[in-house]
């Protein structure tokens, strides 16, 4: 993208999305590839009055510190960076995803574990719900690579992704959100042979539409989905994913069994070691379902296998396993997996919510 169009989204981003004002105190963190963007982020902050920080990372650090730090040394985090969020009233991250997915092959489930134990120590206070968080992305020429798509076609999903109608994407949050809410159960079944109950009484709903400091305080961008943290032992019957994807590595056909809430891998067509690995060097809550999503988002297109964008594409279902304690759940883990179901039939205390992936809302 070209740095005009980029400033704009910049400015878009910074003064309808996070709301920032005058006296706001901002902590930008993203990936080093992204600098342009991160620099643009902070002068919109500036030209609102805001005070930004930003505190640019790489790809090629993280892949040494994986691959070359004992794992109780990647198991902490620097006391200034946790400083740098307490002290913030915004906080951006910009890199929900690697920029070069194939450059972390090499790094084994335990490695990345460790790695995440440490990093939930910032994110725990990132997302506490105390200060407005926006976490999205820069797309790279590496991760287009890694999915097998054409890099600019994949370039023009993920910003055609964010130039929507926000208050469209409200409508469209309220009407899914106005039927889960005051539910007991949720069903999802689909084509691949998904059929799964989950309990959700007395859960609160997370209705992501791209605007922070309004409904919510947490947003991904690209934006567009309602989600909530499933009961942690009410989660029975069978799920098929189509697609997960996890440190570089595609998973397609993923069949699991939910049994009182946790998950028991049965088989899939690809990478199926690889998943049941990552469980087994996570910690024991990671078992647990751990997010219910629907996603709105109409401008997102086909499944991609680029996590951030698939689960808010419109009419489809993920699931996560593990961390919800930022949905208001009580399940606390080092990992939170989304993986996607795609033409869902979903009815919510037996009223069709979707049909084959359709709204009826």
């Amino acid at each position: 993208m070209d740095r005009e169009r980029l400033q704009a989204v910049a400015r878009r981003i910074v003064r309808e999305c996070a709301r920032i004002g005058r006296g706001d105190d901002v902590y930008i963190e993203g990936r080093a590839d992204a600098l342009d963007y991160l620099e643009l982020l902070a002068f919109e902050c500036e030209l609102v009055g805001g005070r930004p920080l930003v505190v640019p990372t790489s790809d090629a650090l993280a892949h040494r510190r994986l691959t070359e730090l004992p794992h109780d040394q990647l198991a902490t985090k620097a006391d200034p960076w946790i400083a740098a969020v307490l002290a913030a009233d915004v906080v951006f991250t910009v890199h929900m995803e690697d920029g070069d997915p194939a450059l972390f092959a090499d790094v084994s489930p335990a490695q990345r574990a460790a790695g995440s134990r440490g990093r939930k120590r910032l994110a725990d206070h990132i997302y506490d719900g105390t200060r407005r968080w926006i976490g999205t992305d820069y797309p790279t020429t590496q991760q287009a690579a890694a999915f097998g798509l054409d890099f600019a076609a994949f370039e023009d999903m993920f910003w055609r992704s964010l130039d929507l109608d926000y208050d469209e994407l409200k409508g469209r949050a309220d009407a899914v959100a106005a039927v889960l809410d005051g539910a007991s159960s949720v069903r999802i079944r689909s084509p691949k042979g998904t059929d799964v109950t989950l309990g959700i009484e007395g859960r609160p709903l997370d209705k992501d539409y791209g605007i922070v400091g309004v409904a919510t305080n947490l947003s991904n961008l690209p934006a567009g989905e309602v989600c909530l943290a499933p009961l942690e032992d009410k989660a029975d019957g069978t799920v098929v994913f189509d697609l997960a994807y996890w440190d570089g590595r595609r998973i397609d056909d993923l069949e699991v069994r939910f049994e009182k809430g946790v998950v028991h891998p049965l088989k899939a067509q690809t990478e199926f070691d690889y998943f049941v690995g990552v469980l087994e060097h996570s910690d024991s809550a990671a078992h647990v379902i751990g997010e219910l999503g629907i996603g709105l988002n109409p401008n997102v297109g086909e499944p991609t296998g680029y996590t951030l964008t698939d689960e808010k594409i419109l009419g489809t279902v993920h699931l996560a396993l593990g961390d919800n304690k930022m949905l208001g759940g009580v399940n606390e883990s080092t990992l939170h997996w989304d993986m996607m179901i795609l033409r869902p039939t979903v009815e919510v205390d037996g009223r069709p919510l979707l049909v084959d992936g359709q709204m009826t809302v």
